[in-house]
């Protein structure tokens, strides 16, 4: 008998290997408390694996692409990038050790990472109606996302982060000007990435529901 649906998110760090040894370290270190931190948000467990590779999975899996966007701005801000596949479906075992779990959502993520090339964020669903809507606007978000600077990553980053705080409380965790981090959050599109992932959450929750019934 499955489990019931849960989200796996597969990813790999872009150019890792020409990143110098003890930057990547450092980075390596920053890396597991990120998916620490998210953890103990987002109720996920992760491996990290392989040294520029990570797996994880989502119990809850309307937070897949929010996760995915968290872990995206996080590793821009640092000016690092991940390639992530996100997928939806059933697990059979769930297992401590994540990446020897098995399931559905292991093997699309698994393999949809192996055939990503140039883009960096991919979705895929066993659910017909999931597939089809978020495989095609997760290209436009992924290209967004590209487009961000530095600066913008990390302040949409905290943003995402604490959503119901206003502007001048996130300028005090970054240490800037309540202008200055309005201007990043608007050059950033903020209100269209929030309104992004509340919609995904919605749509999934809606759709994982109905196959549930």
């Amino acid at each position: 008998m499955t489990t019931p649906i849960a989200a796996v998110i597969t990813g790999d760090i872009v150019g890792s290997q020409k990143v110098e040894a003890k930057k990547y370290e450092r980075f390596l270190n920053q890396l597991n408390k990120l998916l620490t931190d998210l953890a103990a948000t987002y109720r996920l467990q992760f491996d990290i694996f392989r040294g520029d590779e990570f797996q994880l999975v989502l119990r809850q899996p309307e937070q897949a692409l929010r996760v995915a966007a968290l872990i995206r701005l996080a590793l821009l801000a640092e000016q690092m990038d991940v390639r992530q596949s996100i997928a939806i479906g059933a697990i059979d075992r769930l297992r401590n050790n994540v990446k020897s779990s098995t399931g559905d959502a292991f093997v699309r993520s698994g393999h949809q990472l192996d055939d990503m090339k140039s883009e960096l964020l991919r979705f895929s669903s066993s659910q017909p109606e999931l597939d089809r809507h978020l495989s095609v606007t997760i290209m436009l978000f992924d290209a967004h996302l590209s487009s961000l600077t530095k600066t913008e990553a990390l302040v949409l980053y905290y943003y995402l982060l604490h959503p119901d705080e206003p502007h001048k409380s996130l300028a005090v965790r970054l240490g800037k000007s309540r202008a200055n981090t309005t201007k990043l959050l608007n050059a950033g599109a903020y209100n269209a990435v929030d309104a992004y992932l509340t919609y995904a959450d919605a749509f999934i929750k809606q759709q994982v529901g109905a196959a549930n019934e």
